[in-house]
């Protein structure tokens, strides 16, 4: 498959459907659907070259798993731009023993059941596809024992608390899971002041993962819930849920939603409170034009940039790493919005893993997922001795001069526990003016983790 190439849909997949009235389907249904599938991708492997090469020849394809289409689709942006700009670096620096390396985008809609037969049909025909990125909440449990089972190494963007404590042996994680999500808005919320808070979450499997440890977090610092709702997505009307919400007096709303959900609530709060919005905390994934857009044409650029809070993983914007991973953002000609992939902390992740699985593949002379997936570790962690490096530029000069090496890369160290996670720390950053994200302050990953404990 050609570089950057999207493995297409179907029609009825392609047609964008509201969140909340998505399909849903059973334990039952979905365990069903994923081993029919499993069966399907582990036949297909061996004939396609997936996760099974060696040295080989032609191109090394990322598979970038996510929403292409669909209402999630500017997630799958951020990804994808994510992976152009690794495999920019990666190539100029050389490539991976001498070989280029290229983006094939998969698109899993957001949608479990859509994602199974789609990622099934790229894992049966994409040529050298030897590593994965992405696989976000809404697919995680669908995609992912999709691609373990492909023996393809794989980082992951999701936050479900289940893969807290994974077994899967091609799996790795670099951002935090929902909870810890949850209880990093909560030390923001104390960082500002605000001991009382209303919870407001979508009905959909990436905001209402962040609520349990929202509540854990809220009982540890003595504050006060004073609300704790969840609505479905973008319905025409919230104001009862609002009266509710007003009712509650909090000083500050922790509202998890897509951008045309936001503006709705936050406007009808608006009209019900006299024309006073609590200040509100979310996630940085709605650090998006779609979400400044939408929510500023109804409250207005001074509520947007002074009280709109987005917490996410942490990266140093001052750091050699970032600014190499600013450069290749800015320069791989497919990203059209360079500065809301740079605001999403999660999406570094992709930049860094791309980069740390291509050293390993250097290291370990293979592309194969079993010869090289162990490798990651290593590279990640080091060894004693060995060079830190920062780049995939550095680590490959490292690697041919017969060092060992020890990547450290956006997202600062990193350090996998025995279920390959390693969640980092956490920021908080605001939209400037012109709706570019601007970082306004730290929580050290040791704060979340107290909150939780």
């Amino acid at each position: 498959m050609r570089s950057g190439q999207l493995l297409n849909p179907t029609a009825a997949q392609r047609k964008a459907r509201p969140a909340a009235v998505r399909p849903r389907i059973t334990r039952r249904g979905l365990a069903a659907a994923t081993a029919a599938a499993l069966l399907l991708a582990l036949a297909a492997c061996g004939s396609a070259g997936t996760g099974s090469g060696g040295s080989g020849s032609g191109t090394i394809n990322v598979g970038v798993i996510g929403p292409m289409t669909g209402p999630a689709a500017e997630i799958g942006s951020l990804m994808s731009g994510a992976c152009y700009a690794a495999v920019l670096d990666v190539n100029h620096a050389g490539g991976v023993m001498g070989r280029k390396v290229g983006c094939a985008l998969v698109d899993d809609t957001g949608d479990p059941a859509d994602a199974v037969p789609n990622v099934t049909r790229a894992l049966a025909t994409t040529s050298n596809l030897s590593m994965a990125v992405g696989l976000e909440s809404n697919t995680a449990a669908t995609t992912i024992p999709l691609v373990n089972n492909a023996h393809i190494p794989m980082v992951s963007t999701n936050g479900l608390v289940a893969y807290d404590k994974t077994r899967d042996t091609y799996f790795w994680r670099m951002t935090p899971s929902d909870d810890q999500n949850g209880a990093a808005f909560v030390a923001w919320a104390q960082k500002k002041g605000y001991k009382r808070v209303a919870v407001v979450f979508q009905n959909n499997i990436g905001a209402q993962g962040n609520e349990p440890g929202v509540v854990a977090a809220v009982k540890k610092i003595g504050g006060t819930m004073t609300t704790n709702i969840t609505i479905p997505g973008d319905a025409s009307s919230y104001s009862s849920v609002v009266a509710r919400v007003i009712a509650g007096k909090p000083q500050a709303l922790i509202l998890a939603g897509d951008p045309q959900t936001s503006a709705t609530f936050l406007s009808q709060y608006r009209n019900l409170n006299g024309g006073t919005v609590p200040p509100v905390i979310t996630s940085t994934d709605s650090i998006t034009p779609a979400y400044f857009s939408a929510v500023k044409k109804v409250m207005g650029s001074a509520y947007m940039t002074h009280s709109m809070f987005f917490v996410g993983s942490y990266v140093s914007p001052t750091s050699h790493a970032f600014s190499v991973y600013k450069s290749a953002v800015y320069s791989a000609k497919q990203i059209k919005d360079p500065a809301t992939i740079l605001g999403v902390g999660v999406i570094a992740s992709i930049y860094d893993g791309i980069n740390l699985m291509g050293l390993a593949m250097q290291m370990a002379h293979s592309t194969s997922g079993p010869t090289y997936n162990a490798d990651i570790e290593k590279i990640a962690t080091g060894t004693p001795g060995a060079v830190v490096v920062d780049t995939y530029a550095a680590g490959l000069a490292a690697l041919k001069a017969g060092k060992q090496i020890h990547y450290v890369g956006v997202g600062g160290p990193i350090h996998f526990n025995a279920y390959h996670n390693s969640p980092g720390s956490f920021s908080a950053s605001g939209f400037d003016a012109s709706g570019n994200p601007v970082q306004l302050g730290v929580i050290p990953g040791t704060q979340v983790q107290q909150l939780l404990s």
